[in-house]
């Protein structure tokens, strides 16, 4: 593959290792170091893929500048679930499910019929 960074008639790119198309290995803030445009700044999570730029294609390039763990990341928002937990709240979901109301409480079920309130042949279900 050519190295864009190198070329004369393009912004420096040398600082900038990562190419569109590679994994995102780290979340974080990076910047984006196009070829042909002023440097911006994006945020990108771990395990996307670094983008093809609309203008520059694939001569962009990226720069990790603060990696920034995405909160999926973060271990205090991680859920511990066991064996014993999962069945624990599948019981108890199967226990709660709520109580099916039908046309005496105001809801219908699937079943029900409405008519849209009109007579003759324009009658109809909603």
């Amino acid at each position: 593959m050519e190295d864009f960074a190198a070329r004369s008639n393009g912004r420096d790119q040398s600082d900038c290792h990562y190419m569109p198309g590679d994994v995102v290995l780290e979340s974080g803030l990076y910047e984006i170091c196009h070829y042909d445009e002023p440097r911006t700044k994006v945020i990108l999570t771990f395990r996307g893929i670094f983008p093809f730029c609309r203008t520059c294609g694939d001569k962009v390039r990226y720069k990790l500048l603060q990696a920034v763990p995405h909160i999926s990341e973060d271990p205090d928002f991680k859920e511990a679930i066991t064996v014993d937990n999962l069945q624990a709240e599948m019981v108890n979901q199967n226990h709660n499910f709520p109580l099916q109301l039908g046309w005496t409480h105001g809801f219908r079920f699937c079943q029900d019929t409405a008519h849209s309130g009109r007579d003759g042949s324009e009658a109809g279900d909603l």
